[in-house]
Parts: C-alpha cells; structure tokens; sequence
C-alpha cells in the first residue's frame, strides 16, 4: 500500500531506480504493462490478461482490513467482457498508474482515500459514464 501512497509524490521513481532487484513482495512476481492499445496482467503460471483501452468500462481500487503483511490492495480494470485483477505490488504497477492517471476524469481524490483505507472497501475511480468524479 505505502508504495501506492509514494507514488503520488513527486521523485518517487528515483528511489525505485537505486533498490535492489531482489523481489520484495510475493506480489511482485505479478507483471502488469501497458502499450498504446491495452493494459496488461501476467500473472505466474497464468495465460496474460489485457484490457483494452476503447473498451474499458471501470478502474476500481479494493481494499481490505489484512495488510499490512498480506496484500491488501487490488486494481481491476473492468470491460463489457470481464475483470483484470492484479495486486498493488505488481511489478510495472507504478507506471500503469500514471497511465490510468491520464484518464479523463480519472478521481485522484477516491484513490487517495482509498490508499488511506484499511477496511474492505471498494473505490470506484473511474468509469466510462462519468458517475465518479
């Protein structure tokens, strides 16, 4: 969750460029990217997921009361024809953020309350019909 939290604060990618490779969290192992067509999810031992961008109905955060040592934060970015799902600690998270960030209407104010959630929770933050601003 923290890691959600810096990346809202100017610099924070400096820090990430000068840690160590090793992975920090379980999580990690989740690859998440995006290219000017689709965003991606990989989890291990899975087939890819993507979302399509002119398809995309719906950015919502989840969260739940068992962090800070479980995950406790997930991303779903929702289509007509279903869900990716992936962890906050996923690696390429950060970036896909400033992506959805780039959203029209996209609500930076939802997230930050969700950031600062630790109760299940699920915060809308975007949504092609314009209901969560």
């Amino acid at each position: 969750m923290w890691k959600w939290i810096r990346s809202l604060l100017p610099n924070n990618n400096d820090d990430e460029k000068h840690r160590p490779n090793a992975l920090s969290s379980p999580y990690a192992a989740v690859k998440v990217w995006f290219d000017e067509d689709r965003a991606w999810s990989h989890w291990p031992d899975r087939e890819p997921q993507y979302a399509s961008w002119n398809e995309l109905i719906g950015v919502a955060v989840e969260t739940t009361d068992q962090g800070p040592f479980v995950e406790d934060v997930w991303w779903h970015l929702a289509t007509k024809d279903g869900v990716v799902t992936y962890p906050s600690e996923a690696t390429g998270s950060g970036e896909l953020l400033e992506r959805l960030q780039k959203i029209p209407t996209f609500n930076n104010e939802r997230l930050i309350e969700a950031m600062s959630s630790t109760s299940n929770q699920t915060f809308i933050l975007w949504d092609h019909e314009g209901r969560h601003q």
